[in-house]
């Protein structure tokens, strides 16, 4: 953790890049940071490609969330004794695959951007 001090000026500036970015201050003074430290010439605003890997992988990892709750549900109806719906496993675990195969692409992806 690197602890800094602004003004309520500069404070209220990087805020508000931030949010026109739609990422948090930490996040934007880190980017500013390291392309600095790096001595890129790469704009912050090329980091939108970036941004977007980020919250693709955000959004599959919540579609796994509840595809895991699904799979649970029907392993809770096997070990009470019951049947899940006909193809209902099958549908689970075929959303599961493809979902898993579209992170694989998204973190690709980002490790591209990133080299």
């Amino acid at each position: 953790m690197i602890a800094v001090r602004f003004t309520a000026e500069e404070k209220a500036e990087i805020t508000a890049a931030a949010a026109r970015r739609r990422v948090y201050p930490s996040g934007f003074l880190a980017t500013a940071g390291l392309t600095a430290a790096r001595g890129s010439a790469t704009p912050l605003d090329s980091n939108d490609q970036l941004d977007a890997a980020i919250d693709e992988l955000a959004t599959l990892r919540a579609q796994i969330s509840r595809v895991g709750n699904n799979i649970n549900q029907i392993a809770y109806i096997f070990n009470a004794g019951g049947q899940p719906r006909p193809g209902q496993l099958d549908h689970a675990l075929k959303t599961l695959v493809r979902t898993l195969a579209l992170v694989d692409a998204a973190a690709h992806e980002l490790v591209r951007k990133l080299v």
